[in-house]
């Protein structure tokens, strides 16, 4: 899978390393630049959790999908954006793949309802008014 990249903890803050492929083998996974050399890889033994954690765009305009990769043991974190044209689908696949072979995949994050944060602020307010001593007829 091309148009990958890894994401990283550097001096600024995190940091993507763009340009690598993701290379979903019947042994495990290999993260490669794109000169073939090896970046990260793993066994499929060696992997506890595969699960798409959120939906980010990148530089050029293309959604990505990030993906959490979890390590047995080592409970070390890989954090890849995978390029798509398809968000919902690469979801959809990387589910299917951790659980054709057996990896822990954790539901994604639900993004907060447009109409319940309107219900929310509105009740905010109408809270806020009532403390303040708002009363109609009175000046504030």
């Amino acid at each position: 899978m091309p148009d990958v990249s890894l994401l990283t903890e550097g001096r600024q803050g995190e940091a993507a390393v763009p340009n690598l492929t993701l290379t979903f083998q019947d042994t495990g996974l290999a993260l490669d630049k794109a000169d073939g050399e090896p970046v990260w890889g793993s066994a499929r033994g060696g992997l506890e959790e595969m699960s798409p954690v959120e939906r980010a765009v990148l530089p050029h305009g293309r959604v990505g999908v990030v993906v959490v990769v979890v390590e047995q043991g080592r409970h070390h974190r890989h954090r890849v954006v995978l390029g798509t044209d398809d968000a919902a689908a690469t979801e959809a696949a990387i589910r299917d793949r951790a659980a054709a072979h057996g990896l822990r995949c954790k539901a994604p994050r639900r993004a907060v309802s447009r109409p319940l944060m309107a219900v929310v602020a509105v009740a905010a307010l109408a809270a806020l008014l009532s403390a303040g001593g708002a009363r109609p007829g009175r000046r504030l």
